[in-house]
């Protein structure tokens, strides 16, 4: 193969072998994206829904909690990119931010009222969209550097 390879050829092949590379990672900001939108109807339901709407979130939760678990760390660990390893960090601000923010919803769930007035609704809202913005943002970063190095 190497005597017969000419310049087009193997720069073919790298890029071949870069896009096989970076695929993980733009599924690792796919999954952050999917996660942060879901997270905001799941928050929504948790503090405000009736009871039987709350077992159905936690089920469907945990149920996407595993499947993004095992297969977003096995695209992860795939995934050689700067930017991913950045986010996935225990330490870093997408997880720590996303840890308080989790915090304060559970928190923020069971001091509020049984029948919220429209004040308590707006803070829930508002709360439920910043749970979900630490994963924008891992998203925004791994898809942007991505693209980035795709245009390249």
């Amino acid at each position: 193969m190497g005597e017969n390879l000419t310049p087009e050829d193997a720069l073919r092949h790298i890029g071949d072998v870069e896009r096989r590379t970076r695929r993980p990672a733009r599924t690792t900001g796919l999954i952050l994206l999917v996660m942060g939108f879901a997270n905001i109807p799941y928050w929504l339901v948790m503090a405000l829904g009736p009871d039987w709407s709350k077992y159905a979130a936690m089920v469907s939760w945990f149920i996407m909690t595993i499947f993004i678990v095992v297969l977003g760390h096995r695209w992860s660990q795939q995934a050689q990119d700067r930017e991913v390893n950045r986010v996935n960090r225990p330490t870093g601000p997408v997880t720590i931010i996303t840890l308080v923010m989790t915090g304060l919803m559970v928190v923020g769930t069971f001091l509020l009222p049984e029948h919220p007035g429209a004040g308590w609704i707006a803070l829930v809202v508002a709360l439920t969209v910043c749970t979900s913005l630490p994963m924008f943002y891992g998203a925004w970063r791994i898809l942007r550097a991505h693209s980035e190095q795709e245009r390249i």
